[in-house]
Order: C-alpha cells, then structure tokens, then sequence
C-alpha cells in the first residue's frame, strides 16, 4: 500500500515537472521559480485549513468534556 501510494505520488511529480517544463519553455531554472509561489500558497492553504480542523477538533473536545461534567 505505501509503495502504491509512493509510486502515485511520484507520478504526480512526474506530471507537474512536465507542465511546469512546457510552460517555461524548457527552462528548469524559469519553471522551479514558477512552482516555488505556488507550493508556497498551496503550503500556507494547507496549514490554514490544518489548524482550523484542529480548532474545530479542540472546541468539540472541550464541549464533550463540559457535557460530560454534567453527567
């Protein structure tokens, strides 16, 4: 399963590398400075949506143990 999975990811890489390659003009150079953006944006998406979830997972905690407290 975790070669699988590894293997699907590598693919994945295979295919960004190539768009990023075809729209830089075949410039590796010139397309890793046009990924780097958008892994960052991707990168700080994730972490929001990351830390929202462990919100939402902290205030249903807290609300269980107030519910249970009252039991």
């Amino acid at each position: 399963m975790v070669c699988a999975l590894a293997a699907a990811r590598a693919d994945e890489v295979e295919i960004l590398v190539e768009h990023y390659l075809e729209k830089s003009r075949g410039s590796a150079v010139t397309a890793l400075r046009q990924a780097i953006p958008d892994v960052l944006v991707d990168a700080v998406e994730c972490r929001q949506r990351l830390e929202a979830a462990e919100r939402a997972a902290s205030r249903g905690f807290m609300r269980q143990l107030t519910l249970s407290a009252y039991k």
